[in-house]
């Protein structure tokens, strides 16, 4: 199956170089579409780099194109026909098409990569490695990528309300028919298999061997987990902004000012399919509780964290010329601690999948594609305990943030969200 033909290769060069689509001067001399690495592995798609070489025969200059292009699953026909049902590319290329253009015309930076071309089953964006990248596995994320980051978000969040304000209306209205809910779903197989993951890994823990910690994982923990999905809905507590909501590491590339700086001076974020309208807040914690990797170090960064973003939100409604009142420093914190849950509950369904080797994933994935759609969607168990025999430090890895959900959880039962 071809994923991109000869004239939308043509079309996506014309895009690029800012030509009229009827331009006959560009000429396509060769195009080659690569499978990405094995580390960009997605689990709502397949990921690929296309490079055109192109002619314009009027001036006889060349050009070199290169692309991040992003398919559903192709391989894997289970996942693939989750996608399509749950309308997730749609949803995505919706995002690029429709809301994030809008909301770049407000913002400080450059907040997403440019998309130039789009179906419901395939997407073609700006390659940001050309002028970005990922951490090496020997660079470890440090206060000052944190910080990075936050700005980022804040930028996003404060240049949609400015778009709001602008036009007098309501994104979450407006484009309600954009907007699904992919992960914290209790209509999601996926979601409803993570929290039965949960109760089973949490019943598992050395920690939790007591009489009473068992009963409360047997008859309490589901229920009380099932009251995050409320969470990621409008908030009527805070302001609501567009939240990203899905800034793990290989959705952030850093920008350096020069190749051999330790430290980046910019960002830039991919992957706009868990992308809501809902309370800051949980743009903010899921940084915290997924891009920060140990409970330790997240305590002791946490107010900090939460100072800057809110600083760099008031800088933005400066800038903006909003008032800066829109989410006071109050109403802000007051927020982190009633979504407090989302970050918890986000840690503990992602932190098994994530912390999955990618040579165990894809092996999975590729195959024994039937039973790994089963796995994510009806039964985590067995997968669990697969790949604490293959991984060695997997178990010791994913209780940890079971361990501070149900903590937290046993400590507040009679939680109200």
């Amino acid at each position: 199956m071809e994923l991109l033909s000869l004239e939308e290769c043509r079309l996506i060069a014309l895009r690029t170089l800012h030509l009229e689509t009827d331009d006959d001067n560009l000429v396509l001399l060769e195009r080659q579409l690569d499978a990405g690495s094995n580390d960009l592995m997605g689990y709502m798609g397949e990921y690929y780099k296309l490079r055109l070489e192109l002619k314009d025969t009027r001036t006889k200059t060349k050009h070199n194109l290169q692309y991040f292009v992003k398919s559903l699953p192709r391989k894997n026909a289970p996942l693939r026909a989750k996608c399509e049902r749950n309308g997730v590319f749609r949803k995505e290329t919706a995002i690029y098409r429709q809301l994030l253009p809008n909301i770049q015309r407000y913002a400080s930076r450059k907040i997403f990569p440019q998309c130039y071309y789009s179906r419901d089953d395939i997407m073609v964006l700006e390659d940001l490695t050309l002028h970005y990248r990922h951490l090496k596995t020997t660079e470890s994320h440090t206060i000052e990528h944190y910080k990075l980051v936050l700005q980022h978000l804040a930028a996003l969040h404060a240049a949609s309300i400015a778009w709001e304000e602008a036009e007098q209306f309501n994104i979450g209205d407006r484009y309600k028919n954009v907007f699904n809910e992919l992960l914290m779903n209790k209509k999601s197989e996926w979601f409803v298999t993570g929290f039965k993951g949960i109760v089973f890994l949490a019943a598992r823990h050395k920690k939790y061997q007591t009489d009473i910690a068992q009963r409360f994982i047997r008859e309490k923990l589901y229920q009380l987990l099932t009251k995050s999905d409320h969470l990621v809905e409008p908030s009527k507590t805070i302001r609501s902004v567009l939240c990203h909501r899905d800034t793990w590491d290989r959705n952030i590339l850093f920008g350096f000012a020069n190749k051999n700086d330790s430290l980046p001076n910019s960002c830039c974020i991919v992957d706009f399919q868990l992308t809501e309208y809902c309370s800051p807040t949980l743009d903010v914690l899921f940084v915290l509780y997924i891009l920060v990797p140990s409970v330790r170090e997240r305590r002791e960064i946490y107010e900090q964290a939460l100072e800057h973003y809110y600083d760099c939100l008031q800088s933005e409604f400066m800038r903006l010329g909003l008032p800066t009142n829109l989410i006071s420093r109050e109403n802000f914190m007051e927020d982190c601690k009633r979504t407090r849950l989302f970050g918890l509950t986000v840690k503990a369904l992602t932190e098994p999948q994530t912390k999955m080797s990618a040579s165990i994933s894809n092996k999975l994935s590729t195959e024994e594609p039937e039973k790994f759609d089963y796995y994510l969607n009806c039964d985590r168990s067995e997968m669990y305990l697969r790949v604490m025999q293959m991984q060695p430090d997997y178990e010791e890895t994913i209780m940890e943030p079971i361990e501070e959900l149900v903590d937290y959880l046993m400590e507040h039962e009679h939680l109200d969200v």
